[in-house]
């Protein structure tokens, strides 16, 4: 008996290294260079994946992919020496003081943003800054923990307050409502990917508004929230590419004024590559919030459509749009890019009546290479319905 596992033991022994030598060698190590503020561990555990493929059978087709998905990488060499893969990266910018504006055709703004996409090089997202418009300015701080493999989960902490004159349009643009007001916003969020290509999150905060107007006010509300997103990204040389899909739910407590009520939301997004420098760009948002308190109900924005007036409230909004995007050419510093969508929209609003919205919408955008998001977006919407023509020209952060 013993014999018979000696044999077997030494048969599996003989197997393994037959099958080492007809493999080839096994990656074991990882060695990178290039790196400037990231941590080495933190790029390490970006990698390990690489650790345990057959270095004959090693892409760096999906080493670039898995370091466009941070958008602070780019990739210059990959070679593997014997079990050991060689890794040289060019480190984008991601310490920015980032100025910024925009004008449309109903408003106007400015101001500056510290970013970090790497922040303390843990590939953690930072931001601190303010702006000011014509009717508003605010104070506003984020800080992204992202989950790292050895931890159960990412966290994020943000603030934002200020003071505005608010106003309520309908969807030709008439005044509804207007009144002063001051908001304070916090938030703390635990989240945890539940998959690689799904994420689940969990949030409270408080969102508190002075109300100064024939009848002054306040409006308190605690919001818990639930969401989950599934995504995933792929390069293709010209554009870092994107599927998701997100959806929420948030019972919003009422301390003071109003009842509580529930918001249910959901967005979702379709960019991919059709041929060289052109890709199919598709995106739909919808919300669902009776009972919504005016000076929390949203804006167009929370659509994903750029139909009606900023200043348009609603407690129910469904919208969706889409077109091409191409990429007019690629150098050292980005990428400029046209873009044309007809997008639609529906909204109950707030204290108006509910309204229907279609057109078209076409923009200009720049991409830098060296940071995470466009420097440079410009368009123009028409709203075929009620003739509204909006042109709005943005520069640096988005917010």
């Amino acid at each position: 008996m013993a014999l018979e596992k000696l044999k077997a033991a030494i048969f599996a022994i003989c197997f393994i290294l037959l099958a080492s030598f007809a493999w080839g060698e096994i990656i074991t190590d990882i060695e990178v260079q290039g790196l400037k503020r990231t941590k080495p561990a933190v790029m390490q555990e970006l990698l390990e994946s690489f650790k345990g493929r057959q270095a004959d059978q090693f892409s760096s087709k999906d080493l670039e992919q898995v370091l466009q998905k941070t958008q602070l990488f780019s990739l210059v060499d990959a070679t593997v020496t014997g079990s050991t893969l060689h890794v040289t990266v060019e480190e984008k910018f991601s310490l920015l003081p980032i100025p910024f504006a925009y004008a449309a055709s109903d408003s106007w703004g400015g101001g500056l943003v510290l970013l970090d996409n790497n922040a303390f090089g843990i590939m953690d997202q930072a931001a601190a800054g303010g702006f000011i418009s014509y009717d508003s300015w605010r104070l506003l701080g984020h800080y992204n923990h992202k989950q790292k493999s050895h931890s159960p989960f990412g966290w994020s902490v943000s603030a934002n307050g200020g003071k505005s004159n608010t106003k309520v349009r309908e969807e030709d643009g008439d005044l509804l409502l207007e009144y002063d007001n001051r908001v304070f916003n916090g938030s703390f969020g635990l989240n945890r990917r539940l998959a690689p290509w799904l994420r689940g999150s969990v949030s409270s905060g408080i969102n508190l508004c002075d109300v100064d107007d024939a009848s002054p006010h306040s409006e308190l509300v605690i919001p818990v929230a639930l969401a989950l997103t599934a995504s995933t990204s792929s390069w293709d040389g010209t554009f870092l590419n994107n599927i998701y899909l997100s959806v929420s739910t948030t019972y919003n407590f009422s301390q003071w004024n109003s009842d509580n009520y529930c918001t249910v939301a959901a967005s979702a997004g379709y960019q991919q590559h059709l041929v060289q420098r052109l890709r199919l760009i598709a995106q739909a948002g919808a919300f669902h919030s009776p009972d919504v308190p005016v000076v929390f109900a949203r804006n167009q924005s929370a659509s994903q459509t750029c139909l009606v007036s900023n200043a348009f409230r609603a407690s129910s909004m469904v919208g969706a749009g889409a077109g091409l995007e191409w990429g007019i050419s690629s150098s050292r510093w980005g990428v400029p890019s046209l873009y044309a969508q007809y997008q639609v929209m529906w909204a109950d609003g707030i204290i108006s009546d509910s309204i229907w919205a279609h057109g078209p919408v076409a923009g200009f955008k720049f991409y830098l290479k060296k940071i995470a998001f466009p420097a440079v977006d410009i368009f123009g919407a028409y709203n075929i319905k009620t003739g509204l023509y909006r042109i709005s020209a943005g520069a640096g952060f988005s917010y």
